[in-house]
């Protein structure tokens, strides 16, 4: 049985959906602040995104593209234990 053209529309937006989710997940900060700078400039309904714009503004830290300073707790130390055996 074919899928109507409604129906393929529908499946072909949803995965177009996922893949620019997944590219936008994994793309570097840098990337990430490019485009969303080109996505505010562009369109005005965009420019109130607030996740657009702190995306935009926020630089990083060590430039390394994580944009993971700040919420990486240090891990505890543990304390390793030799025992000889008799």
């Amino acid at each position: 049985m074919m899928p109507t053209p409604i129906e393929a529309l529908l499946v072909y937006a949803v995965v177009l959906g996922c893949a620019l989710y997944c590219l936008w997940v994994f793309l570097p900060a840098s990337l990430k602040r490019r485009a969303a700078h080109y996505l505010l400039t562009r369109s005005p309904r965009l420019g109130t995104s607030r996740h657009l714009q702190k995306v935009a503004r926020n630089p990083g830290g060590c430039g390394s593209g994580c944009d993971n300073c700040g919420s990486a707790r240090p891990q505890r130390e543990h304390k390793v234990q030799l025992w000889r055996r008799r």
